[in-house]
């Protein structure tokens, strides 16, 4: 999401904003008066596209002597060569358009079908082959949470509900038009060598260097080296489709703290959660969104003592909508989605040891994709002080126990 480059986005100019702005007013812009550009996203918030705010005031024709303003989030494709090849590799952008054009207002007019007013993200102003032009939802009163602190569990509770609407009805699209989900039946990860294998295969090592540097983790360093010499076969299969998986779902694919926006009242609390960065989407188990989620997002006692009211809770909202959506496959049970779960575990496995460090990055100055990607001196000496994090060695020690705990260690 983040602005790779750092470089302000030239070609997105009066004329294009025109060509926007026509399509927001419904061909009814008398004239754009004046915009501003700005990143929209700090270093290092994200990696896989660029995304900037901009600032449009305007008058129509309707209105003509009245001045407005609208905030746009305006999300483009990366041009540096690197992560472009990241994005043709997996149609990251593809599948992003394909849920604003396409499933988003599928999903959403199913849902008001039963007098369900649930949204799951940010309104589409605009979108072409190049740009996803998104509506501020911070106008609305959404902002993100701290990544570095984890979410508790009224905010993983609000997070499985809506995640299970979002599965359900995928479920329900899926089998009424596959050929909305034809982007996303490809896996994520490409079999042929690619710059997202050296993140892995370089984080791993990190990771293994950590744990031998660590008293209470050097126990689990045998494992991992056996793990890491299969990681890229591990993470291919993950993205991958059985018969023996209990049911499949779109999966939002990146499904972590900077890709929620929270609504809260008056008094602090928490009411409403949107998805945002939809560009990772998978038709798969829901156990790909279940173990992301958990490794890069919950706070140690939501992990500890509260998976089953979260599972129970998500298998509740599932259910019920599949019930009245008139779902005439086998419902899954609270069992089903448990072993999705533990089947994809490798999943989890890797978002907390090679992921998770990156995510709750203490060096905003080292944040640049490369030092994940390359494999040069300087790039691994940034790495090590990433990984040196001693949050990520109190979360890690907790992890690796369970993952030994279930034999995916």
């Amino acid at each position: 999401m983040s602005d790779v480059t750092g470089e302000e986005p030239t070609w997105l100019d009066h004329t294009y904003l025109t060509k926007i702005l026509q399509k927001y007013t419904e061909n009814q812009l008398k004239g754009i008066i004046s915009f501003t550009k700005a990143p929209a996203t700090k270093k290092g918030e994200n990696y896989a596209s660029s995304m900037h705010l901009v600032t449009v005031k305007y008058n129509t024709t309707a209105e003509p002597g009245v001045l407005k303003e609208i905030n746009l989030i305006v999300k483009s494709r990366l041009e540096e060569e690197l992560f472009s090849q990241i994005e043709e590799d997996l149609n990251i952008f593809l599948r992003e358009a394909q849920v604003y054009n396409r499933i988003m207002g599928a999903a959403e007019e199913l849902l008001r079908s039963v007098n369900d007013e649930t949204r799951f993200g940010p309104k589409a102003i605009f979108v072409d082959e190049r740009i996803i032009v998104q509506e501020d939802l911070k106008l609305q009163g959404f902002s993100i949470q701290n990544v570095k602190t984890g979410l508790n569990f009224e905010s993983c509770r609000l997070i499985v509900e809506k995640l299970a609407k979002f599965h359900a009805v995928t479920m329900v699209l899926y089998q009424k038009n596959p050929d909305l989900f034809r982007y996303h039946l490809p896996s994520n990860v490409s079999e042929h060598s690619s710059p997202l294998h050296d993140v892995y295969t370089n984080t791993i090592k990190n990771s293994i260097e950590y744990c031998q540097n660590n008293p209470q983790l050097a126990q689990y360093v045998p494992k991992l080296q056996e793990f890491g010499e299969k990681i890229i076969p591990k993470v291919i299969n993950v993205f991958s489709r059985s018969q023996m998986d209990r049911y499949h779902v779109l999966n939002h694919g990146d499904v972590w703290v900077n890709n929620m926006m929270f609504r809260k009242d008056v008094n602090g609390k928490v009411i409403e959660v949107l998805f945002v960065d939809y560009q990772e989407g998978f038709y798969g188990s829901p156990g790909i969104d279940w173990n992301f989620f958990i490794f890069s997002s919950w706070q140690m006692e939501v992990f500890q003592n509260h998976f089953e009211d979260l599972l129970t809770k998500y298998h509740s909202v599932l259910s019920e909508l599949l019930y009245k959506l008139n779902y005439d496959q086998r419902i899954p049970t609270v069992d089903d989605v448990r072993k999705e779960i533990i089947n994809k575990g490798f999943h989890g496995l890797i978002t907390a040891t090679c992921l998770l460090p990156i995510l709750i990055n203490e060096h905003a100055d080292l944040a640049d994709p490369l030092n994940f990607i390359l494999k040069t001196d300087e790039a691994n000496a940034n790495r090590q002080k990433i990984f040196s994090n001693p949050k990520y060695g109190e979360r890690l020690e907790i992890f690796l126990e369970y993952f030994a705990r279930i034999e995916i260690l």
